[in-house]
């Protein structure tokens, strides 16, 4: 779903906010470290872990998915959102970092996603100054297990750009966002569900050309669960502000 005018113009002005409050170089390893996953919460109910069902996408049989349970945050949705950050993505050139996927199941809701969840990779300049993202997300949700990946794999799913040199793409491959940010480097990725009060099942998340399909899949990572309190521990959470509906 296109994002209103006013989410753009509130999020051009996030960038210019968020420009000139991060420091000028951000820590990376270029992704020499093995990619890694922790949970991050909004708080006021919004959840996140590792839950053991038999219910997952087809031919996955580890009984495990990923909760992303959030609740109504509504007016300002700065609550009750609930995510996952990935670790060791930092440094890596656009156009080396290869495309995402995961998989979504929302068992009580069918209708538009409204652009939630959304697995997000945000970039820097070679400064080492942020410089917009794309995110990859479904246009609809429904009550069985889909597969948000790149339109050119044939789904109705796709990338949007936000900021950047390309200040605004919709629904666009992965090669297009690299075209895009090509230069630039990866300055965080994560995926977040946000506080419309939806019971997400997420599973068979591909990032950084790693599967994370059970908790076995994040060795040397942190698999503890996230809320319903915030999450305050700063390495838990994404270096920027995480972009609210």
């Amino acid at each position: 779903m296109k994002r209103s005018l006013i989410t753009l113009a509130m999020f051009s002005a996030a960038i210019f906010f968020v420009a000139a409050t991060l420091p000028a170089v951000a820590v990376a390893d270029n992704g020499n470290a093995p990619t890694t996953m922790s949970f991050f919460s909004g708080g006021q109910g919004g959840h996140a872990d590792w839950f053991v069902t038999a219910d997952q996408p087809p031919g996955d049989l580890d009984r495990q998915a990923i909760r992303l349970i959030t609740t109504n945050g509504a007016p300002t949705y700065e609550h009750g959102y609930a995510g996952i950050l990935f670790h060791h993505v930092e440094g890596i050139p656009a156009n080396a970092f290869p495309d995402s996927s995961f998989w979504v199941k929302t068992r009580d809701y069918a209708g538009p996603s409204f652009g939630s969840p959304r697995l997000v990779v945000a970039f820097q300049t070679a400064a080492g100054t942020y410089d917009g993202y794309a995110d990859l997300r479904p246009l609809t949700l429904v009550p069985m297990w889909q597969q948000v990946s790149d339109p050119e794999e044939g789904g109705d799913d796709g990338w949007d750009v936000m900021g950047g040199p390309c200040v605004y793409s919709y629904n666009v491959p992965w090669s297009i966002v690299q075209d895009c940010f090509s230069g630039h480097t990866v300055l965080t990725a994560y995926i977040v569900a946000d506080a419309y009060g939806i019971y997400h099942l997420i599973d068979d998340i591909e990032v950084n050309g790693k599967t994370f399909s059970s908790a076995r899949d994040n060795g040397n990572g942190n698999n503890s669960s996230a809320g319903p309190t915030a999450t305050t521990d700063p390495s838990l959470l994404p270096p920027i502000p995480i972009s609210l509906p």
